[in-house]
């Protein structure tokens, strides 16, 4: 009797390990279905990597006087990465008295670039900003807040510019921020 006692309770154990698994496999299921949070919201350590016109300078005195992240100056282990991606130009030529010569850049133009922040772990970039060579229009309503924008910055100053792009991520993250959509 104390064999067949053993053998039920030892059964019944098994059965019991092999729902609570199931259980907690379905709780495992659940929770990877369930969306993570932005980082762009959790993220408090954050890094600006260098760009044309000092640019980054101006962005980090942004973000600081924000305060919803510390800015550092080492890019290892942060949560987020802002950079900025300006597309290669091929040099252009022209002959003068048949030797090329590289053609000069306009001075003052802006080159074609986008600013990206990026999750430093994932590489997944949550936040970009185009940044158009086309005057502003000063009639033009602000771009709402989202995760790709665009900027007019023709003759716009670089700390002019820091304070548009902090602006209008500052929005956004506020917003996902409110919407609990993280």
């Amino acid at each position: 009797m104390t064999r067949l006692r053993t053998s039920v309770i030892g059964k019944g154990l098994a059965l019991l390990g092999a729902l609570v698994t199931v259980g907690l496999g379905q709780a495992d299921a659940r929770q990877a279905a369930a969306p993570q949070p932005n980082r762009l919201v959790t993220g408090k350590l954050i890094y600006v990597a260098p760009m044309p016109d000092n640019l980054d300078k101006w962005l980090q005195e942004d973000l600081r006087v924000w305060g919803r992240y510390k800015v550092t100056s080492n890019p290892e282990g942060v949560d987020l990465q802002i950079s900025a991606n300006v597309p290669e130009k091929q040099t252009e030529y022209r002959e003068r008295h048949g030797v090329p010569l590289p053609k000069k850049e306009p001075k003052g133009k802006p080159q074609e670039t986008s600013i990206d922040v990026v999750d430093w772990i994932s590489g997944a970039r949550l936040w970009s900003a185009a940044l158009l060579d086309k005057k502003p229009d000063q009639n033009a309503a602000p771009p709402a807040p989202g995760p790709t924008l665009e900027f007019q910055v023709h003759g716009v100053t670089p700390d002019q510019l820091a304070l548009k792009i902090t602006n209008a991520l500052r929005q956004y993250v506020e917003q996902l921020d409110a919407s609990g959509s993280h």
